[in-house]
């Protein structure tokens, strides 16, 4: 069995968008737990506050932009980890046969291609970037000061952080936008597939009852043969 199929762009394209997005997920994934983020804390850790944050904003302000980092941190978390398995599985198991199959064209054809690899890795990685971008920004927003102050403090967590968002934000809609301006639309060749489907499948209907409906000759007399010998 053949698992990783690259012989041509829609192949290409499918693989290269699989392996941006499970980079741009590890690195999300790794971020959010780790603590070098900024001074040797992350998301998770207790920051106390200085007396220039206490002029600037009340600690009410403070702890809600701590809850919106860690609370949009999580969800970034979740959809990184389905959105990783996702990506997995278009990687390795997706072939050009696979949506060939009767049951995927179909849903495509009814979908208009929304269900195609490119399209739910867009649907999907995207929103994951965007919400680890959010956590990532309340971070900044929160200790901006702190970062100017010593921008050599800021640790490898963060910058993983931000290549990870980039990769599944601005990168993936990148790559797919050249993907749909390269690729050729594969809409017409799956109608032609379901057409000829449909007439192979008109065509196997025809010849069944064909084959119900003839009976060989001398079939009624043969019957009648045996019906009239058995008489006593």
């Amino acid at each position: 069995m053949k698992f990783i199929e690259l012989g041509d762009s829609i192949n290409r394209f499918r693989f290269a968008q699989s392996g941006l997005g499970l980079a741009g997920c590890l690195c999300v994934c790794y971020a959010v737990w780790s603590p070098s983020w900024f001074q040797e804390k992350g998301l998770w850790s207790t920051w106390n506050s200085s007396s220039s944050d206490q002029t600037t904003r009340t600690d009410d302000a403070a702890f809600s932009v701590l809850e919106a980092e860690r609370v949009f941190g999580v969800v970034s978390f979740l959809m990184a980890v389905s959105t990783g398995a996702l990506c997995l599985v278009f990687a390795l198991c997706w072939t050009s046969q696979t949506v060939r199959s009767y049951s995927n064209t179909r849903s495509l054809l009814m979908a208009g291609q929304a269900l195609y690899p490119t399209n739910l890795l867009l649907f999907t990685m995207a929103p994951t970037g965007f919400f680890f971008l959010l956590s990532w920004s309340f971070f900044t927003y929160q200790h901006h000061e702190e970062i100017c102050q010593d921008f050599s403090s800021l640790g490898s967590s963060y910058w993983l952080g931000a290549l990870g968002w980039t990769l599944l934000l601005i990168v993936e809609s990148v790559v797919y936008i050249v993907e749909q301006a390269v690729v050729p639309d594969v809409i017409p060749g799956l109608q032609k597939d379901v057409e000829s489907w449909r007439l192979s499948s008109q065509i196997k209907d025809t010849k069944r009852a064909f084959s119900a409906n003839w009976h060989p000759a001398g079939h009624k007399s043969h019957f009648a043969l045996q019906r009239y010998l058995s008489m006593p």
